[in-house]
């Protein structure tokens, strides 16, 4: 990917990852709900599938970080002009960027946080299996051919 930050490029690349505000807000919805689950024992998952998840929200950490290194540049008032149109339209895109929890820069911290949750809820469940497996093998004995 070339560091193009021109043309609001920042905005399309973060909405072509995360699907804007309704999915991250679906997403950490369903986070929270993954999370409750394995807590309560609900859903495990075998190591090797872990790994892959895990390997998943690894990259779309690094993704996010490749953004967050150049999102200060849409934190700054875009210099269009002096005339009043341009001044009014530098900081329309301005707050744009951060002034509610659907601009981009909110969404961008919301989904570092839902991924935060969906790596415990993945340690979690990968736990759970550990435990089952265990008690399967105490109480059953190991399978035999």
């Amino acid at each position: 990917m070339t560091d193009d930050t021109r043309d609001g490029s920042i905005i399309s690349i973060t909405a072509a990852i995360f699907g804007g505000d309704r999915q991250v807000t679906t997403m950490a919805e369903d986070a929270d709900r993954m999370l409750d689950d394995a807590r309560a024992g609900k859903w495990a998952v075998d190591e090797e599938t872990g790994t892959h998840l895990r390997q998943a929200l690894v990259e779309m950490q690094q993704r996010i970080a490749a953004i967050s290194s150049r999102i200060h540049l849409v934190t700054l008032i875009p210099k269009l002009g002096n005339d009043a149109y341009a001044l009014t339209a530098a900081q329309h895109f301005h707050a744009a960027m951060d002034s509610d929890d659907q601009s981009l820069i909110p969404i961008l911290l919301q989904t570092d946080h839902v991924i935060d949750k969906l790596r415990m809820a993945i340690e979690t469940a990968s736990r759970n299996y550990d435990a089952s497996d265990e008690f399967a093998t105490r109480n059953f004995g190991p399978f035999k051919d």
